[in-house]
């Protein structure tokens, strides 16, 4: 391999190549005899004077590189042309590029790609060093792409400020890319974009009001669809605004059956507990380490000399213990076991305790009472000690009798609006906290209204999940209601409103879903530039970008 094709310019012709200090110097000069004026267009071979020009290139084995060109100048030998005299040029390198054109790439997507810091300081590392603020003014001067009529077209809002100002997103559904950023999400400014690009055939929005009356007034014969995941954040809200209406009726209920509610939980609990804890309660029967009587050996040493004929004397000396100690051994065929004053039995029922430990709500005054009736000799004062290092050392946490009677207050803590709008379209074996299903399974039973919205919204979320269904009928069902049903029935007429966006929205494929990730990822792009940013700037990084 020869060093013009290692170093892929073709066009130029290496002279030699130095180095020093980590920067690889490549002089070099363009092969071409003649060069054309960039005025009138003619070619021309009257060299009039050359210049040096320092570019950066690509680093080669992490070192720094640079091509030193002797650029010339030549004559315009045309009479009509006002310019006498231009440098000759290549296409590797732009004219007053201090950089080539591939080392420009990259530069260009760390400006796209990375913030203007951290793009500075990648830039230094690969050694195409520029600073924060070229990195931002190389970003400004990309050009944005053409923008080729899409067939399938996202729109949706995004905000500069969430709940003060918002801007809207335009997104090719069939390539994935977005194609524009406006700064408002008014329907003026959608229409303007829309009457220079007319020829989209399906629009996928959320249920904005203004985008619907811009896509009407200019595409009116293009299919709108509804965004099935507006449709059931509209919904939830309207469940929102209908439990807010009944919060009284609510109130009463859960008063009403707060006795009911607490036992259904109290045993939920305990159920739970007897099946994730079985294996840690601990056994009835627990074997304590055996004290063993330190005298034992001792006597039996006795006994063995005495059956020897062993005179008491004597085995007073050889074992080291008083002649009265031998004579009381003599006379006793087992050891008696010492008796202390203060010596008590409450060891004898430690698994007793242990068992009754584990009963809720039970005192310490009743397990001292059934173990004096089982032969305990102590007093209450050492019983109920025994009994708190007892259940210190095992780790039971059971409810003493006045903890128990405090978790049982006859009172439930009323389900937000929010919660019971997640909760009333669901499967209530989904509900982890059992005080939250046993008060939704309460409410349900005891408030029929209830079971109507519940089935209307199970209806609803089944239509959409399916893509099969009859949207009219249900909206009719809604209106017709005898029931108040605040929120829900504003809900149905908005999608009356929007009946056609809505059954497009059921019934095809296309959804909103790829316009989300595009605004999830603004998000991303507007938490990194902001401080040296501005609208271009974004709508380049969002635009530009090939990391979304």
């Amino acid at each position: 391999m020869k060093i013009n094709q290692l170093f892929c310019l073709p066009r130029f012709s290496i002279s030699k190549i130095e180095y020093s200090i980590n920067t690889v110097k490549v002089f070099a000069s363009i092969k071409t005899k003649r060069s054309q004026c960039p005025s009138c267009g003619k070619y021309s071979r009257s060299i009039h004077d050359y210049y040096y020009r320092s570019i950066t290139d690509l680093q080669v084995f992490q070192n720094a590189s640079v091509i030193i060109l002797k650029a010339r100048k030549f004559r315009c030998r045309n009479p009509k042309c006002h310019r006498k005299v231009f440098s000759e040029q290549t296409g590797s390198v732009l004219r007053y590029s201090r950089r080539t054109t591939r080392a420009c790439k990259i530069s260009d997507s760390f400006s796209i790609e990375l913030t203007g810091k951290l793009g500075s300081q990648l830039s230094k590392q690969i050694f195409l060093g520029v600073s924060i603020s070229t990195i931002t003014r190389i970003a400004h001067n990309q050009q944005l792409p053409v923008i080729k009529q899409p067939r399938v077209l996202g729109v949706d809002d995004w905000a500069f400020r969430k709940g003060v100002r918002f801007g809207t997103v335009l997104i090719d559904m069939e390539t994935s890319r977005p194609i524009d950023l406006l700064l408002t999400r008014e329907s003026a400014d959608l229409k303007t974009w829309l009457t220079k690009y007319p020829g989209a055939e399906i629009l996928t929005r959320d249920r904005s009001s203004s985008y619907s009356a811009a896509i009407n007034e200019v595409c009116p014969d293009a299919i709108q669809i509804a965004d099935l995941f507006h449709l059931l954040m509209n919904l939830t809200d309207a469940l929102d605004t209908y439990f807010k209406s009944i919060t009284k009726e609510i109130r009463k209920v859960i008063k009403d059956k707060a006795d009911e509610i607490l036992k259904m939980a109290a045993k939920a609990d305990l159920q739970k507990k007897i099946n994730t804890d079985l294996l840690s309660v601990p056994v009835a029967s627990v074997s304590k380490e055996i004290k063993v009587d330190q005298r034992l050996d001792t006597f039996s040493r006795v006994k063995e000399l005495q059956l020897k004929g062993t005179p008491l004397k004597r085995i007073s000396k050889v074992l080291g213990i008083s002649r009265n100690t031998v004579k009381s051994y003599y006379i006793q065929e087992t050891l008696v076991p010492r008796s202390h004053p203060r010596s008590i039995n409450i060891e004898q029922f430690t698994g007793y305790i242990l068992t009754r430990l584990t009963v809720e709500g039970l005192k310490k005054k009743d397990i001292f009472d059934e173990i004096v009736q089982l032969g305990y000799t102590g007093g209450s004062t050492q019983a109920y000690s025994y009994i708190r290092k007892t259940q210190s050392e095992y780790g039971i946490s059971t409810l003493n009798h006045v903890e128990f009677q405090q978790k049982m207050i006859p009172y439930i803590k009323p389900l937000s609006s929010r919660k019971l709008a997640k909760y009333i379209g669901g499967s209530l074996s989904d509900i982890e906290d059992p005080d939250e299903r046993c008060c939704m399974k309460t409410l349900i039973e005891n408030y029929p209204e209830l079971q109507i919205v519940r089935k209307l919204v199970q209806i609803f979320r089944t239509m959409l999940k399916r893509g099969c269904g009859n949207i009219r009928r249900w909206i009719d069902f809604v209106k017709r209601s005898k029931h108040r049903l605040s929120g829900i029935k504003v809900f149905a007429n908005g999608l009356l409103r929007d009946i056609q966006a809505v059954e497009n929205g059921i019934f095809m494929s296309w959804s909103n879903g790829t316009v989300e990730g595009h605004i999830n990822r603004i998000k991303s792009i507007k938490r990194r530039m902001y401080g040296r940013a501005g609208f271009e700037l974004l709508r380049r990084k969002v635009i530009l970008s090939q990391t979304g």
